[in-house]
Order: structure tokens, then sequence, then C-alpha cells
């Protein structure tokens, strides 16, 4: 028994250096270089590195599964391609940010919370952006789930509580070509590079973002038939939640939509075995380490307070196998 357990938490020591090492070679511009096959004393040269850490650096890449070794040439791997000229580069370039940034320091402070320690405020317009990136990893998967909750494909007036750097908006508006959209978000910084991302997409003519909390008294008016919640549940406390879900409901149109994106502590053998279990309730336990974020909610629970807050009908729609990622929905009458 003891070396299976050695060997599992060799595994997760090696995990946290490989972390370190994946972000360092990439801060680096090694394995942008390693686009084209190279040695260690041609990768030195074009970085103006020490030799020897080149070569220690791609034996541990090769080991790591991060390069390929031909001969005496090293080649990035297909997972540094993905991660760095894919179309979802950015954003897997932001969640890998978000674990060392964010995730790892904040676990390391357990030990001081679990002994009372006051929780710290989690935010901050780089945080803000940071998150608003990494979210877009799954962007494709979640418009496909929401074209799955009833009434949203017909939608035509979006708004999109804390749209953060508009990419959701912005795709959503190209998925659906005769809507409008209106997003909201509280970071000045984070709303003007939102409004520079639709003009990119080039659906800025039929959206507006506009700067402000959605349960202060002026919020520009309106009817919605989609009103989106995506993975921002959490800044809200459990009381401002059913106000949050009230004034939504107060301004979608008759059979108008409310669609929220949140993860969900679930686990079930799919769940597990893709590891959206672990990664959920990692999240969640993340959440509580900061005295301004609530924890993941549980979904039976937020389907009763919808319905409590006046919504005719409910449901959820999974977006990755095993439902730790969903859609929780619920229309108005």
């Amino acid at each position: 028994m003891g070396i299976l357990e050695a060997a599992r938490l060799g595994r997760l020591t090696r995990a946290a250096s490989q972390l370190a090492l994946l972000r360092a070679g990439v801060a680096a511009g090694v394995f942008d270089a390693l686009a084209e096959p190279k040695s260690a004393e041609e990768l030195a040269a074009e970085l103006a590195a020490p030799p020897d850490l080149c070569a220690a650096l791609l034996r541990a890449a090769q080991a790591s599964g991060f390069a390929v070794r031909r001969g005496e040439r090293y080649r990035r791997s297909r997972l540094l391609d993905w991660l760095l000229a894919s179309p979802e580069a950015e954003a897997a370039r932001a969640m890998l940010d978000q674990a060392a940034l964010s995730y790892v320091p904040s676990l390391a402070s357990l030990p001081q919370l679990l002994r009372g320690a006051p929780r710290p405020a989690w935010g901050g317009a780089e945080e803000a952006a940071r998150v608003a990136r990494a979210s877009r990893l799954l962007e494709g998967r979640a418009i496909a789930a929401l074209d799955r909750v009833p009434g949203a494909r017909n939608a035509r007036r979006i708004i999109d509580v804390g749209c953060g750097e508009g990419g959701r908006l912005a795709a959503l508006l190209g998925h659906y070509r005769d809507a409008l959209g209106f997003g909201v978000e509280r970071e000045a910084a984070v709303a003007e590079r939102a409004r520079r991302r639709l003009v990119a997409a080039q659906v800025h003519r039929r959206a507006e973002i506009w700067v402000g909390d959605v349960l202060g008294p002026d919020l520009p008016p309106g009817e919605w038939d989609l009103a989106l919640l995506e993975q921002v549940l959490h800044y809200f406390t459990e009381s401002d939640r059913d106000a949050l879900f009230a004034r939504l409901r107060s301004r979608l149109a008759p059979g108008g939509v409310l669609a929220i994106q949140t993860s969900v502590l679930e686990d079930g053998l799919l769940a597990r075995a893709t590891g959206m279990a672990a990664s959920a309730a990692l999240f969640d336990l993340f959440l509580r380490c900061h005295g301004n974020l609530s924890g993941l909610p549980d979904p039976t629970d937020l389907l009763v307070s919808l319905r409590t807050a006046g919504f005719a009908r409910v449901g959820s729609v999974s977006i990755v196998p095993g439902g730790a990622l969903r859609y929780v929905w619920a229309r108005r009458g």
C-alpha cells in the first residue's frame, strides 16, 4: 500500500512543479521558440540564455509531455500548440494564470483561515479580466447548451449581467443574428474592453455596455427576452440572490427566460471521471476563502428560489458531461 500512496503523492507534487514549469516556459518564450524544432544549443543562442538551463528545461519539458524530442532537437507538443496557437489560446492561458495566481495562493492561506483569520476580499480589474478570459474556454459548449434552454433561441433582446470583457455577449450576438444585446459590468475598465471586443466582432451596432450595478436604482429601462448570469452568481450573497431573481423577473417580457450558468457540486460517476467534480469542489473552496464571495449553489435550492421569485417554469441543462457545469433556467409565465 505504501508504494501506491507514494506514487500518488509523487504525481501531485509533480503536477505542482509542472504547472510552474509550464508558466515559466511560456513567459520566457521557450515554448514559442519551439514552434520549429531546435536543439538546446540553438534555443540558448536564440534566447541568449545559459545553455545548461535550456538543456535541463527541455529535458523536463519532454518528461512532462510539453515537448517532443527528435534526435537532438525538441519541438513543443500538441498541448503547447493548443495553448499558444489555437483559437482558445487566450482563454487557456488565462485559466493557467488563474490557477497559479489565484487558486494556489488562496488555498495556501487555508491554515490561517481555518484558525479564524479574516477572509480577504477578492477582486480588482486585473483579476476580473482574467476570469472573463478564462470563461471563454467552454464558450462553444455553453452556447450549444443555451440553445437547449426553452425560449433562448427565440430571444431578440438579451441582457448579460456581469458581462466581463464581452466575449460571451459578442459570441451570442454572432450566433443569434437578429438579437440586440445589453451588457452590465461593474468594472469600468473591463466594460471598456467589452466595448472594444464588440467592435472587433462587428456586432457593436446591436449592443450596448452599461457600467453599474444590476440591483441599483438606475438600471436603464426596457424588457428582455433573455437574461444571462454567466458564472457570476457567486458574487451575490444569498439574500441578494433573491432580490436579483425578483429584479430580473420583473424586467423580463412575458415568456422571457433567465439562464444562470453555474458550477455545482456534482459527485456522479461521469463528473468524477472527467475531473469536473474535483474542479467544482476546488472552485467552491476557493470561493469560500474570500469574504466577498459566496459558495456554489445547491441546484435544488436554486430551483426553489427561482420558483419563489415567481417564475412559472424551471429546469437545467448540462454544459459538460456529468452536469458539474450547467445552465439553471427559469421562465416567466
